[in-house]
């Protein structure tokens, strides 16, 4: 799955290389998990968009999000067959390279409303601490996990507004993206982790034009 996200990138770099660079964003990022371990996530965004016209665009960009917080669930252990209940302390992070496409419903000089595909290979890094113990028990346990999960595909859906501000090259803009993550492999037998998890992604930042207007006709 990498090597086919990184030859669509290269083509499309490739396609590029004589046209001017346009764009380069930069925002806060909130994100909301439907798996515990990245729950709320805060963290950035950088980002470059490349105008094919006044319409159209394709853009990259890399964003890292955090979930430093405590959490607590009860689960059955595949190993005994137990009920538990674990309390945890996490420090868990998410990287993510993407790759969009986006359509100008506006096509207006001072405003845009972007719609498009955005495809993503996200790399998870796992770092929890904490204590477990048996249903109805007292007794506890240390709990510790330090793992990664790289090389995820993430598909979503992106809808973006931006407002010119302040000259001509500088926007502020809002985003938010419904994505599904395949967090695991389909099938696979002694993971508690879910094949797939949502997220709903939210950015708040400002652009900058590297010309005076998005593209050509």
């Amino acid at each position: 799955m990498k090597k086919y996200f990184l030859l669509i990138v290269s083509l499309l770099l490739i396609n590029q290389v004589t046209i001017l660079a346009q764009e380069v964003t930069v925002s806060a990022v909130y994100s909301y998990g439907s798996y515990d371990k990245f729950l709320n996530n805060f963290g950035y965004e950088l980002g470059y968009n490349q105008y094919l016209n006044a319409r159209n665009r394709i853009g990259f960009a890399v964003s890292q999000s955090f979930h430093y917080a405590g959490y607590s669930y009860d689960f059955m252990s595949d190993a005994d067959g137990k009920d538990y209940y674990r309390e945890v302390k996490g420090e868990n992070r998410r990287l993510t390279f993407s790759i969009g496409y986006g359509f100008d419903i506006l096509n207006n000089t001072r405003s845009g409303l972007y719609i498009g595909p955005k495809l993503g290979l996200n790399y998870y890094k796992v770092n929890e601490t904490g204590t477990q113990r048996l249903s109805g028990e007292s007794a506890e346990h240390e709990y510790k996990a330090d793992y990664r999960n790289n090389n995820r595909l993430g598909v979503g859906l992106l809808l973006e507004y931006d407002r010119k501000i302040f000259s001509d090259n500088i926007y502020l803009f809002f985003s938010t993206e419904p994505e599904v993550v395949f967090y695991s492999n389909f099938g696979l037998m002694g993971s508690s982790d879910p094949a797939m998890v949502g997220f709903i992604n939210v950015n708040l930042g400002l652009k900058i034009n590297l010309k005076t207007q998005k593209g050509t006709e």
